[in-house]
């Protein structure tokens, strides 16, 4: 609390609402809210004073008395903890203010450039090589960087903004120019639906991480575009490549550009290949995969010294509308009104996924309410099944603040540990991957689970973070009407002789042992 003495508290909390940026990283309002406390404790103190006391603490003879109960019982280590992860937040938002700075100044300039008329490409061109022989930099590079600020500042306003004052990171910025440059460079997409989109992302920036909010925007994007994705996929898997990029040390990189289920059964099929390693191996798990990777592409088939994998097909989780799987493909309109994403958030065209309904063996309903999109059922035959399931499908990835880990290599934690009597139900149970697992039990990290699945983390510093799952299907505006009753309600049961979409409505499916 002697942060506040002998300092002009509503000057200096003025000074952060007009821009200034406090050692902390505090916010206006946090400071505001801080005196207010500040003030309410030194009232509170000074009243439980006799007036024989307030006359020896104004002749100076006498110290207020703190109240009970109100010394930082925090150790150092939490202490320190918080002071560096408030400066931390202060560099990132000075950060933030510079990065902005410099972008309006190269959209100001280029701009200018364009404003005056002529050959603006030649003029951009010089302008690039002035600024960068200034800076030490190649002209090129610069160039690049004068178009893309000015891009930014024209395109992303509200993004911009946001950076600027620090709400976002710039990661966060460029996951944003990124995921909207299809957007913004489709000539048929309406003005109006780019602001919204942009408006949509740039809040859940405010809140989640840039991975998270990588795989949030590719649906709000889709959702937007007006070429559904099924001709943007025809297209783009025609342009399907692989190429190499040789690096120091007589290493180079592979990389492979396809559609998105290839490659990730691909790759699955080689990382359940590393998981088969034997115990006295002395590869890594990564060097594992790598020669597996490796020896399938020279040779056509995996070795043996990998416990033979070769029969093993890959798992492809697809989560589609079930209705879209009962309309006839129609060339005017491929497209599924809800794309299918594989686990991760790729999207799936609609040809890829009624393929893979037409191959697979196993059919599972999830049930998803209508207004949120979150799961809130799934039917099976055996219960624990069922539990785990639901789970996967409404976590969909680690629920550790910020992690984006696959639910399919996470655990299914006990939110009140099963040892302290919590229990093996809903709304006790969230993934956490390996590494935050261990992390939960082993640091001052605590957790609570409240309404919906949303899970309330504390750090060690006392600070609350909130992770909520994320909307695994369609979601629809809530007009106020509770359309879907879950209190009342139960999923229709189908029998062994109903086909698999029946008595489906407004449903997903999951598509299981489909070969990739």
């Amino acid at each position: 609390m002697d942060e506040w003495s002998g300092l002009d508290a509503e000057e200096y909390i003025a000074s952060i609402r007009a821009g200034a940026i406090d050692p902390r990283g505090r916010t206006a309002d946090e400071l505001e809210e801080e005196l207010a406390a500040y003030d309410r404790e030194w009232a509170e103190r000074l009243a439980r004073l006799s007036d024989a006391e307030v006359e020896e603490v104004i002749a100076g003879r006498m110290e207020v008395p703190p109240l009970p109960g109100t010394i930082d019982a925090r150790s150092e280590h939490v202490r320190a903890l918080d002071a560096v992860a408030g400066r931390m937040r202060a560099i990132e938002q000075r950060r933030a203010r510079l990065e902005a700075e410099e972008r309006e100044v190269l959209a100001a300039e280029l701009q200018r450039l364009r404003d005056a008329g002529g050959d603006s490409g030649m003029a951009v061109k010089e302008s690039a090589s002035v600024l960068a022989a200034e800076l030490r930099l190649s002209d090129r590079a610069m160039e690049r960087r004068l178009v893309g600020a000015w891009t930014t500042v024209t395109d992303l306003p509200a993004a911009h903004a946001s950076h600027k004052a620090g709400r976002i990171t710039g990661t966060h910025l460029r996951t944003i120019e990124q995921a909207t440059e299809a957007l913004r460079t489709d000539p048929a997409v309406d003005p109006e639906d780019r602001a919204r989109v942009e408006a949509e992302l740039v809040e859940i920036a405010e809140r989640v991480t840039p991975s998270q909010l990588r795989s949030r925007a590719r649906r709000i994007v889709d959702r937007a575009m007006a070429e559904p994705l099924q001709r943007r996929h025809d297209r783009a898997v025609e342009q399907r490549r692989g190429w190499v990029d040789d690096g120091d040390g007589g290493i180079s990189t592979l990389s492979l550009s396809g559609p998105s289920v290839t490659i990730h059964g691909a790759f699955n099929r080689a990382t359940d290949a590393a998981r088969a390693k034997p115990k006295d191996d002395p590869r890594t798990f990564d060097q594992y995969r790598f020669d597996a990777l490796m020896e399938t592409l020279l040779t056509g088939q995996t070795p043996e010294d990998l416990h033979r994998i070769n029969p093993i097909s890959a798992t492809v989780t697809v989560t589609i509308p079930a209705t879209e799987l009962l309309k006839q493909t129609d060339e005017d309109e491929p497209q599924l009104r809800f794309s299918g994403a594989l686990e991760g958030g790729a999207l799936v065209d609609a040809a890829t996924v009624r393929a893979l309904a037409s191959e697979t063996i196993t059919w599972e309903r999830l049930f998803l309410h209508p207004v949120t999109g979150v799961p809130v059922a799934v039917d099976t035959y055996k219960p624990n099944r069922a539990m785990r399931r639901w789970l996967q499908r409404r976590d969909g990835r680690c629920r550790w603040p910020g992690c984006t880990n696959r639910v399919s290599r996470a655990d299914a934690d006990h939110t009140i540990a099963h040892a302290d009597g919590g229990p093996t139900t809903l709304s006790n149970l969230a993934h956490l991957c390996r590494r935050h697992h261990l992390m939960k039990h082993a640091t001052a990290w605590t957790v609570r689970q409240l309404d919906h699945g949303v899970l309330e983390w504390t750090s060690p510093t006392g600070k609350i973070y909130l992770d909520e799952p994320e909307p695994a299907g369609p979601a629809f505006v809530d007009r106020g009407v509770d359309i879907w009753d879950l209190s009342s309600h139960q999923p229709a049961q189908c029998s062994a002789s109903d086909p698999p979409w029946a008595h489906l409505k407004d449903c997903t499916c999951e598509l299981e042992d489909a070969t990739a």
